[in-house]
């Protein structure tokens, strides 16, 4: 028998946490929940395999946005669905901005939740095998397992765009090397591009790891 999915949801009204969890056993996963950021960083320490996080973003002492940076730092690949009364196009952005996956509307729906959580359970397993399938290939002539392993981290760090010279300057490596890499990265589908046409001439390349 499987372990449940286990989940972290993050809330500071201990009634909605008691629905999360009611939620998430019928639907047959484990939820922890807690009731304020510092809690909830504790239990990502202590217990880091969380398959997604629901986050409030309307806290006290830390709100969410400021819970998601710190997620990121740490887990910039683990689904944040964000839980929120505000319906403005700017929360949305900034969430957006700051790494959130996706959002649930309060009063949570027990159907719509349950769905919004397969869906992105689904994607991040099939983000996951893709990954491995992607690293268990033989690397082509020119890449090397230890640069393209620090490239990947770089780019799983960032959530947005980055020119191919920012992440030289982050990584260390030369920007010749980046954009190597970075090429191999797109021919095996694990990079969005982006043209910067800001300037007059040649654009800019800019790309993020792919969600």
């Amino acid at each position: 028998m499987t372990d449940p999915v286990r989940i972290l949801a993050v809330d500071d009204d201990a009634d909605i946490l008691y629905t999360i969890a009611a939620i998430g056993e019928a639907a047959g996963w484990h939820v922890d929940g807690a009731l304020d950021g510092d809690e909830a960083l504790r239990y990502l320490q202590e217990a880091g395999d969380y398959a997604l996080i629901l986050l409030d973003y309307h806290m006290p002492q830390m709100d969410g946005l400021t819970l998601l940076g710190h997620i990121r730092e740490r887990f910039p690949a683990l689904p944040v669905l964000v839980l929120t009364v505000d319906e403005d196009q700017e929360t949305a952005d900034a969430f957006l901005d700051a790494g959130a996956t996706d959002f649930a509307l309060k009063p949570i729906k027990a159907p719509d939740l349950i769905a919004r959580i397969r869906l992105h359970l689904r994607l991040a397993r099939a983000e996951r095998r893709l990954e491995q399938r992607v690293f268990d290939q033989e690397l082509p002539k020119g890449i090397q397992r230890q640069t393209l392993d620090e490239i990947v981290a770089a780019l799983r760090r960032e959530d947005r765009f980055i020119s191919q010279q920012d992440l030289a300057d982050e990584t260390g490596f030369a920007y010749q090397t980046v954009c190597r890499y970075v090429s191999h990265l797109e021919t095996v589908g694990l990079l969005d591009v982006q043209l910067d046409y800001g300037k007059p001439g040649r654009p800019k390349k800019k790309v993020r790891w792919r969600k």
